[in-house]
């Protein structure tokens, strides 16, 4: 029952969609219908700005690491109920039951549960995304450079099986989450391509 009702409440915590929330609380438009139609913090940040893509930024990253922190320190003898958590809380996040099972790329709230669980592996993650981004500057890009470094970390340092299974689910939902994104970018390879 422990299992069902923290599962169930982190799914619900996860799928608070927060630049929708921000976007039509303070700027009275829907994020949705603008730019990429994205709602996660770089679209937000696209559209209004960098003080909210921040701010969206910070509060979907607290949706993974607060929750996930809590039950850490509650339960620290139950790994997979915190692996099981932290998956559900991404997966709210990017099928939101208040956006009809909508929602954004889990990059954030990712960050935040490994950041928990692992933080080297996050600190790695988060700085390949930002070096990929200067680079590219494409998110995406940054976004599944992060992703492959903490499969890298994975293969080198495997932090105990419900842990690893965590971060090797969650990077495999980002990957699927970005798929259009991967398609875009390879469409924009082959036209480059001699």
């Amino acid at each position: 029952m422990t299992y069902l009702v923290v599962i169930l409440l982190a799914y619900l915590v996860g799928s608070f969609p927060t630049g929708v929330f921000i976007s039509k609380r303070k700027y009275g438009l829907d994020v949705r219908d603008m730019g990429s139609g994205n709602i996660g913090a770089t679209n937000v940040r696209r559209i209004f700005g960098w003080y909210a893509g921040i701010l969206v930024f910070l509060i979907d990253l607290g949706k993974g690491a607060l929750p996930l922190w809590g039950i850490r320190a509650l339960y620290p003898e139950l790994p997979w109920l915190i692996c099981l958590m932290g998956i559900a809380l991404v997966l709210g996040h990017c099928f939101s039951v208040f956006l009809g099972f909508k929602g954004g790329k889990g990059v954030a709230t990712s960050l935040g549960c490994i950041l928990v669980v692992d933080p080297n592996c996050a600190l790695i993650g988060g700085l390949v995304y930002l070096v990929f981004l200067k680079l590219s500057r494409i998110s995406a890009v940054g976004s599944l450079a992060g992703v492959v470094s903490c499969i890298l970390y994975l293969i080198f340092r495997w932090p105990g099986n419900a842990i690893g299974i965590m971060i090797v689910t969650l990077c495999v939902i980002m990957v699927f989450r970005h798929q259009e994104n991967l398609a875009r970018l390879k469409k924009t390879f082959l036209h480059k391509a001699p």
